[in-house]
Parts: structure tokens; sequence; C-alpha cells
């Protein structure tokens, strides 16, 4: 069969909220997926979203999704849901491209992974910052060694109070339950973002030393920030992340209202990315200077909706293909970059570094974890 006779993919939808509306900018005039099934136990949500999908079947129970022909099971529930639906999915026989994080720890990572060995079926983990055009250029730019050799990453983020987008409560319901055990944020919401952009620009990382702090934000809440999380990739370059709580702060934003920046430091310049989620800084996206000289690129797409809209087709062109080798990011990568933001807790719990290379198991043994250090 020739690539203009492969049918689109058949793609079933398993949660209906928030990211929904980023996720869903992929198969939106794609010819090579096609929406035919969606899922949420919202009545109400199951009407508005399948208005723009008239001929998909909707269903409030997993179970009748899952017994579709389909090819591809999109799964956009919360957190700590994934591990139970991702392993019905791929037990029944479909591909899997799942929100990130993977999952709430490492067992669960690795019986996610062994179910898709199990099914020989593909699990891919979703990750837009990737797919930021002016995340991409960065990373270009430090492997020409337009800005010699890399010798420090720095990424900041400041959560803001006031701007943005409404997002309703329920949303937020599963990570303000996560939080009063003291993991939020930093590792289950954007702190992964960031973890996940150090792994893909630098390759895997050894060691990391987070000192994780808590702030009461009301209703039982607490934010795990401030925060500052070092880290020694394996080729030994160090990387620094800084998390802050500003809840007062105005904040233009068309998503989020999250503040982001990124920085490589080479031995000849630097380069830097000047906002992502949100526009804090009004100056260029992406800046290089070299040899006494500041570079601005303006003409970079910094649509951070763009990014969720290229990581969805980035899924739907290598399952539609049948080429998923290299694909951001396979089931294992994402067990890296979960263990990664796990560290930055754990390591604070221990008083001292976390060494990840012992958190590295296969799918099919005990995983190691915080309560193994």
């Amino acid at each position: 069969m020739t690539e203009t006779e492969r049918p689109p993919l058949r793609v079933g939808i398993v949660g209906l909220g928030r990211i929904y509306d980023l996720h869903i900018l992929g198969h939106r005039d794609n010819p090579r997926s096609q929406v035919v099934a969606l899922c949420d136990r919202s009545e109400d949500r199951l009407a508005e979203r399948g208005a723009e999908w008239p001929d998909a079947a909707r269903f409030t129970d997993l179970r009748d999704l899952l017994a579709m022909d389909l090819d591809v099971v999109d799964i956009l529930v919360p957190t700590p849901a994934h591990c139970d639906v991702v392993c019905a999915a791929l037990d029944a026989g479909h591909h899997v491209n799942v929100q990130k994080p993977m999952a709430i720890d490492l067992p669960e990572a690795d019986r996610m992974i062994a179910a898709a060995r199990r099914a020989d079926r593909t699990l891919r983990v979703m990750e837009n910052f990737v797919f930021y055009e002016p995340l991409i250029r960065l990373k270009e730019i430090v492997e020409s060694g337009a800005i010699g050799e890399p010798v420090g990453f720095h990424v900041k983020m400041v959560g803001t109070g006031v701007g943005g987008w409404d997002v309703p409560i329920e949303t937020w319901m599963w990570q303000m339950e996560m939080a009063k055990s003291g993991a939020g944020i930093l590792t289950f919401d954007d702190g992964w973002h960031k973890f996940a952009v150090a792994r893909w620009m630098f390759g895997p990382v050894k060691t990391v030393l987070g000192w994780v702090g808590a702030t009461d934000v009301g209703g039982g809440y607490i934010m795990d920030a401030p925060s500052t999380v070092v880290w020694e990739h394996e080729n030994g370059l160090r990387g620094v992340f800084d998390m802050t709580l500003a809840p007062d702060m105005v904040m233009a934003s068309d998503y989020y209202s999250n503040d982001e920046r990124f920085e490589v430091t080479g031995r000849k310049g630097f380069a830097r990315v000047n906002h992502c989620t949100a526009h804090g800084l009004q100056q260029p996206v992406l800046e290089v200077y070299v040899d006494g000289t500041l570079t601005g690129y303006h003409d970079l797409d910094d649509d951070w909706g763009s990014s969720f809209r290229d990581s969805t087709r980035h899924a739907v062109d290598a399952l539609w293909s049948g080429d998923t080798e290299g694909m951001l990011f396979d089931a294992a990568t994402a067990r890296e970059i979960l263990a990664f933001a796990l560290s930055a807790h754990a390591s604070t719990d221990k008083g001292g570094p976390i060494d990840l290379r012992s958190w590295s198991t296969p799918a099919d043994e005990p995983a190691a974890g915080p309560d193994d250090r």
C-alpha cells in the first residue's frame, strides 16, 4: 500500500478537559488522523467536544471506547489515572499516546512499559516544549557550535496568579489532592517540561540535587515552591532550574500564566529563549550573544499552542507511517524524565544528591525509587 492509499489513523480520545483544547490542534485538518471516538465522564463535555466531531462515537464508559476498532488512543485523563487507563488501552490492542507526566511513580511507569511490550504496541508520552520552535532553534544553535562548547544550562519559571485563560477548578482537583503530600507542580506539572527539555537537549542525567520549598496557597493546596534543582548530565554539563511563585504578578498570556526562560552558556557566548507559555519579557523570543554582538530572532513561531499541535502531529505521523524510531518521547525515555522529576523531592527528603543511575531498571524488574535510596 502506497502512502497515498494508506487510510488515516482511527483515533479515540479519553479525557476532554482543558488540555484537550491544546492537544486537539494536531488532529484538526490532519489528513493522517480521524477522530472516531470520544470518552469522558461528563455528558456536558462530551456534547461540547463532540459538536466538532459529529460522526465520532461518544462514551462515558472507557470499556466501550476500547472495544472499538481503533489505531491509537490519546489519553488526556489526570495523571493518577494514567497507569490503569493506559494499560487497559494497551491490553485492548491499541497504540497509546498519553499526556505527560507519564505516571505518579516509577512502579506505575514500569507497569505501563511492561503492558506495551506484552501487547507489542507503541506507548508514547506527549511533551510539547520540545516542539516549541524557539527551543528547537536554541538546540540547533547549541549543536552548531556557534556559542562554543556548552558549559551551563539555566531554566527559570515564575508561576503567577493573574492573567491567562480560565481553568475550571475540577481541572486542578487531582493536583490539589497530590499537593497535600507535598508533590505538585515541580514533579507533575510545569517542572516535567523543564526536565524533559534538559534531557532532550543534553542527554541522560546522572545526579540530581533538589531544594524543594513549600507555600500554602489555601484550601489545603501546598505548592512546591520556591524550589531550586541542580543536576549533572552524563556528559558533565550542569543545569539549574529555579521555580518561583509570584501570585500577585499580572502575566500576559493566551494560555497558562507561567513566565519561563531557558539559557545555554557556551565558552564563546550564550543563547536564550525569553518566553514560552506566557509573554513576560517583551523581547525577541530568542537571543544569541557571540563576539560582543547580541542578535535577536523575531521570525519564529512563539505561539505556545503551536507546540502542542506539532507534538500531536509528530505522534500521528510516526504511527501512521509505522516509523516510530526516534519518537519523542518513547516510554523508556519518559521513564528517565519521570525519575528526574521525582528525584528533586527525594533529594530534599534525603538532604543530599540522588544518583539517578541507581533508579534505572528494566520494566520487568521491581523499580528503584525514592523509597529505595
